[in-house]
């Protein structure tokens, strides 16, 4: 009579199985990170783009970086994408001309301000743009390397390349409304052109909502600064703006503050960074408008 063997595993077998399976799920989780994939059930994905600045770089820099190749970040090895195009301008210096009273603007010929846009498979949630794994903001910095060339910059301009980004929907906390200004000083166009009426603005410490965006006005930016003579006087800067968003945002009131969505506070000359979809950077708190009275 044939008999049949029966199979038995004993405590070594069940620990090299266990390796086996968490060498698969570490190769897994390797490639995803590698190629910026998502996860299997995870969100769908879309190319996009975002492209780096890189300032005052020597002219030598563009000509080490080839196009197609990966581009990584630099503090831990994250791959970021594959570089699609490489774009230089000649730096712009901005300095007070104490004989002419005013700012002036000059080319220099000794340096340029690099533009390196990546592109990978991305992803929008309801308050971030993810590209190739990271959270992709305009103005958020940005250390890359790749072959040949590394740097650090910030990221520039940001390209979904038609995805739909959507705003998140969740209900801000708060018994009464407020209306306030957030200024972003010093400001370049680009801080502006990322900036829409429906966004909504977040503290980048906290991760509470501050409020919803309602207006946005772009005037000059100057500063006083003394002439010469000895005397002050007001001058602008060419090519930069004070940004004035409005917002409107529920709050707590409390003895000692206002809290929007029960967390940040609300005082005037207050600052913080703020996040939205498209922007990060640092803003003051200029004015409180209303109150909900």
């Amino acid at each position: 009579m044939e008999t049949k063997r029966k199979l038995r595993f004993n405590l070594f077998d069940v620990a090299i199985i266990l390796l086996v399976l968490a060498a698969l799920a570490a190769a897994l989780m390797l490639r995803n990170r590698s190629t910026g994939g998502a996860a299997v059930g995870g969100p769908e994905t879309h190319t996009m783009r975002y492209t780096v600045e890189f300032t005052e770089t020597q002219h030598e820099m563009a000509e080490s970086i080839r196009i197609g190749d990966g581009a990584y970040r630099s503090t831990d090895g994250q791959y970021l994408g594959t570089i699609v195009d490489v774009q230089t301008l000649p730096h712009e210096k901005v300095e007070y001309s104490t004989a002419a009273g005013r700012y002036v603007s000059f080319l220099c010929d000794d340096s340029d301000d690099l533009y390196l846009t990546i592109e990978n498979e991305g992803y929008c949630t309801g308050r971030d743009i993810m590209i190739g794994g990271i959270s992709a903001k305009v103005g958020s910095e940005l250390a890359v390397k790749g072959r040949g060339f590394a740097r650090g910059g910030y990221i520039y301009a940001i390209d979904t390349m038609g995805a739909a980004v959507p705003e998140d929907t969740a209900a801000q906390t708060g018994e009464r409304e407020a209306e306030f200004v957030i200024r972003f000083g010093d400001s370049r166009a680009f801080v502006a052109d990322n900036i829409h009426v429906g966004d909504r603005f977040y503290d980048k410490t906290l991760g509470a909502l501050i409020g919803e965006v309602a207006d946005v006005t772009v005037e000059p930016y100057g500063e006083t600064r003394l002439k010469g003579d000895g005397t002050a006087d007001y001058a602008e800067k060419e090519n930069r703006y004070n940004i004035f968003v409005t917002l409107k945002g529920r709050f707590v009131d409390k003895a000692d503050s206002f809290y929007l969505d029960g967390a940040t506070e609300l005082k005037v000359g207050g600052t913080g960074k703020i996040v939205s979809n498209y922007l990060e950077r640092e803003g003051l708190f200029y004015e409180i408008v209303s109150l909900g009275d």
